[in-house]
């Protein structure tokens, strides 16, 4: 299979977009590592069960793993990381950064606590995991049990907000920018030693979240008039997108941003 011998980390794999790749990968022929943070620990086995036909128990001996991991504290990505580095003789060769946070408010009244909390889950999390992630790379590929042929790739969730300002988003819209910038300076730097990265930048993705997000049946028509294809994404085209980045084929795709909205930023 395509990406047989390959050990995918997801942070976010529990729920969404994350779920949805790490099925895709996982039907291709990846071992998963999926990162969730502590307060989804009461969902992990119904995800596990309905997402991926796998209960909890099989799980931790099977070809998916799951990890505890607040992606803002660097203790504890070190030890998720530490975790997957003594649990799986994989090469890690891809990671993928879903997780996110939104909570929309005029700029001026968005409060301190929650432009750092957009900062820290959306850019200061796949900072800390991206460099875990690095050094996981670059101590496999050292061992004598690692294919030389085996890259590294990158992928981090960016948003259309990193391109356009949209109302009410104003620390949201930065940290995603922030994250295409990072994006790059992983291309930049890690390229050499085999790495990878790129994002992709959805719009609205119609996930549980986006159809609690957009319930207003009006708000969401007046949205999607202005989509030049009328509709927003599904997970399962996130995944794909990702799923090519992450082969062999896509080796010299590298620091690229890919949009996924419809062509809304283009208007």
């Amino acid at each position: 299979m395509a990406l047989s011998s390959r050990l995918a980390i997801i942070a976010g794999g529990i729920g969404g977009i994350g779920s949805a790749t790490g099925k895709l990968l996982r039907s291709n022929g990846a071992k998963l590592a999926l990162l969730y943070a502590p307060f989804e620990a009461h969902r992990v086995k119904q995800t596990l069960s309905d997402v991926f036909d796998h209960d909890g128990e099989a799980a931790a001996t099977g070809n998916i793993a799951t990890y505890e991991c607040d992606i803002t504290s660097p203790e504890s990505v070190s030890r998720a990381f530490a975790a997957i580095a003594e649990d799986d003789a994989a090469f890690p060769s891809i990671l993928v950064n879903a997780a996110g946070y939104v909570n929309l408010s005029p700029l001026e009244d968005t409060t301190p606590e929650d432009v750092l909390r957009h900062y820290n889950i959306n850019l200061f999390g796949p900072t800390i995991v991206g460099q875990s992630f690095a050094r996981l790379y670059m101590a496999a590929k050292k061992s004598a049990t690692a294919s030389p042929a085996l890259g590294g790739r990158i992928v981090n969730i960016a948003s259309q907000a990193a391109h356009v300002a949209l109302h009410h988003h104003g620390a949201y819209c930065a940290s995603k920018a922030g994250l295409i910038g990072l994006t790059k300076c992983m291309a930049s730097e890690w390229g050499p030693i085999g790495i990878t990265a790129n994002s992709i930048s959805p719009g609205p993705v119609w996930t549980e979240l986006g159809k609690k997000a957009w319930a207003d049946a009006k708000m969401r028509e007046e949205y999607q008039a202005a989509i030049p294809t009328g509709r927003f994404a599904e997970p399962s085209e996130v995944a794909r997108i990702i799923y090519f980045l992450c082969q062999d084929e896509a080796l010299n795709i590298n620091g690229v941003d890919v949009k996924l909205d419809g062509g809304y930023t283009v208007r």
